[in-house]
Formats: C-alpha cells, sequence, structure tokens
C-alpha cells in the first residue's frame, strides 16, 4: 500500500538526510491516513508543504505508544525530532500540532520508522 502525507521542511529534510528515522503521527481530521493499518513495507510518499517536494520512503516498523514521552524514551529524540530537542521539548513541540494534544490522549501516538528510497 502506498500512503500520502505531509511534513515541514525541517522534518522533510532531516528525513532527506538520514538523521530522522522515525516519524510520529497521531490520528487527526486533516491526515487521510487511518495509521493504525500501516504495516510494515507500506510506502509512504512525504510531500513538503513549502516547496512541493516529495519523497518515497518504506516502512520498515511500526510501533504504538500511549504518549510522546513513552515514544522518545524508547525510540530516542535523535531518531525521532527533527530539532535535536530534548524529551521535554519534544513533547511541547508535538503539543503544539493541531489536534495532537487532544487526540494522543484518545488514540496515543505511532512510531513509524521508515528508509529512504
Amino acid at each position: 500500500m502506498n500512503y500520502s502525507l505531509e511534513l515541514n521542511s525541517r522534518a522533510f529534510q532531516a528525513i532527506k538526510n538520514g538523521t530522522k528515522k522515525i516519524e510520529g503521527r497521531v490520528q487527526n481530521s486533516y491526515d487521510k491516513v487511518d495509521f493504525k493499518d500501516l504495516k510494515k513495507g507500506d510506502m509512504i510518499t512525504f510531500e513538503n508543504i513549502s516547496t512541493k517536494e516529495k519523497m518515497k520512503v518504506k516502512i520498515d516498523e511500526i510501533r504504538h505508544y500511549p504518549n510522546v514521552k513513552a515514544m522518545l524514551e524508547a525510540e530516542g529524540t535523535r531518531n525521532v525530532l527533527s530539532t535535536g530537542g530534548n524529551i521535554k521539548q519534544g513533547i511541547e513541540s508535538y503539543n503544539k500540532i493541531s489536534e495532537y494534544k487532544k487526540n494522543i490522549l484518545k488514540y496515543g501516538i505511532y512510531a513509524i520508522e521508515i528508509q529512504s528510497l
């Protein structure tokens, strides 16, 4: 299966450069993906929301966590955050994304381990 998701420029570049290996996502009203349906081997086409550049990646693994702190502790901030921040900064960053704060409480968060193609 091939899915399409948008990314900000910083996260897009970090994935493209290989420094960001895990994309954290939460169910929301604007992504057209039900993250619980993702499977190892599926493809994601990321689109940079600023430049419209596209990049295809393969899902190596997908893990579900009850909250951002649990995900960052298990996966490591250097693998998940494009900002290079610590766990506290990572939680604050995710909570700033539209709908994420309330939806994490309801749905948890998915750590999508990816590999650039």
